[in-house]
């Protein structure tokens, strides 16, 4: 009897683990990335000029499209906005959690949560992280652009890959974040105010390059990726 537990259990296991590699290397057709160029280079006073990241960190992060724009306007410190599109989640080609990625480049997490944002839809919640370097501060807000919504907490995000995987679908996502520094004299929730603010002002437009998802069913989760910037 135990014998014939022993080996169906066997049997589950093998099947399991036969299926799960079968997804796992099964082509999924993907869709082309969006063209992240048409993010508006002007939005409430700033104006935004591209830059281009370290070709090492562009390896690294294995995105399929990437924007990383600076955002400045007079009498308020510059926004940085950075849009990672993937595809797919492989191996070499997968959101970074900010936990491992600012520690890792010199960027101490002084705190962490959530913060409103009001759109179009009424107020939802994205992440929120103040960090320093020892020098100064940036107060970073992110989330992740699904097909089916957006969510910021990294298991949700593992949760809605496996799902896509398992059914033949691609696991397509975007991160999407904000940051700014907090200026030498400036109280952090003025920084803060003016970031929040731009950010309103973007986030239809960052939806519609997106694919009209962004900000659809926003959640409280609490980790997501990130690179420098």
């Amino acid at each position: 009897m135990r014998m014939a537990k022993y080996i169906s259990l066997m049997l589950v296991v093998a099947a399991l683990t036969a299926y799960t590699y079968t997804m796992r290397y099964r082509t999924v057709e993907q869709p082309d990335p969006p063209d992240l160029s048409l993010v508006p280079s002007s939005a409430a006073g700033y104006t935004g000029l591209d830059g281009q990241l370290e070709a090492e960190s562009l390896r690294l992060l294995g995105a399929d499209a990437t924007l990383f724009r600076t955002y400045r306007r007079e009498g308020s410190p510059p926004v940085w906005l950075f849009l990672g599109y993937f595809g797919s989640q492989q191996e070499h080609s997968q959101i970074h959690s900010p936990k491992n990625c600012y520690p890792g480049s010199g960027w101490n997490i002084l705190s962490e949560g959530s913060v409103a944002i009001d759109v179009a839809a009424g107020a939802v919640r994205a992440r929120k992280l103040v960090i320093s370097d020892g020098i100064g501060k940036r107060i970073v807000v992110y989330w992740f652009s699904t097909p089916t919504g957006v969510l910021t907490d990294e298991f949700a995000l593992k949760w809605y890959q496996t799902k896509r995987s398992l059914f033949g679908k691609p696991q397509v996502s975007t991160f999407v974040r904000f940051s700014t520094p907090v200026p030498e004299g400036m109280d952090e929730s003025m920084a803060e105010e003016s970031l929040l603010h731009f950010i309103e002002s973007m986030t239809t437009s960052v939806e519609s390059v997106l694919g009209g998802q962004a900000m659809k069913g926003l959640d409280n989760g609490t980790t997501a990726g990130s690179f420098r910037g």
